[in-house]
């Protein structure tokens, strides 16, 4: 069964239009990590991705998910766009992403489905990788957080 996301008029590095920039929760299930084509990794994790907002720029934090070979833990996009079925963050876009390690994504697609985050994917040249989750339970998740002083 194909996916079906929430459609976005494109926008390319707001050119056509400033675009809302908006923290994000997701709480994750799967995770898939593609190398050439392949599925390389296909399993069920508990983890979290939280995207803050600092300076017009997304900061990306992964938390309870260790795939550091593919993945760094903390990353940052300047750039926003929208392209269709996603909102898309980006480091150089127009050269075609700059991406300084093979685990340092140049990309971060948003996904929804009617209004609610359902897939955070990043991609570089060398992996695409897919995490699938929702929002639900985010807002607990943090309140215990920070409860613990985590």
């Amino acid at each position: 069964m194909e996916e079906v996301y929430d459609q976005f008029p494109i926008n390319l590095l707001e050119t056509g239009g400033k675009i809302a920039r908006e923290p994000f929760g997701f709480m994750v299930h799967t995770i898939n990590i593609w190398e050439n084509q392949h599925r390389i990794i296909n399993q069920r994790i508990d983890g979290v991705i939280k995207g803050t907002i600092t300076n017009q720029e997304m900061h990306i934090e992964l938390r309870n998910i260790n795939f550091n070979q593919y993945i760094s833990n903390n990353l940052v996009f300047l750039e926003i766009s929208l392209n269709k079925d996603r909102i898309l963050w980006s480091n150089d876009l127009f050269s075609g992403g700059y991406s300084p390690a093979t685990n340092i994504p140049a990309f971060l697609s948003l996904f929804y489905q009617m209004g609610n985050l359902s897939k955070v994917q990043f991609s570089n040249q060398n992996y695409l990788i897919e995490f699938y989750g929702n929002t639900t339970g985010y807002d607990i998740y943090e309140q215990i957080m920070k409860a613990f002083g985590i």
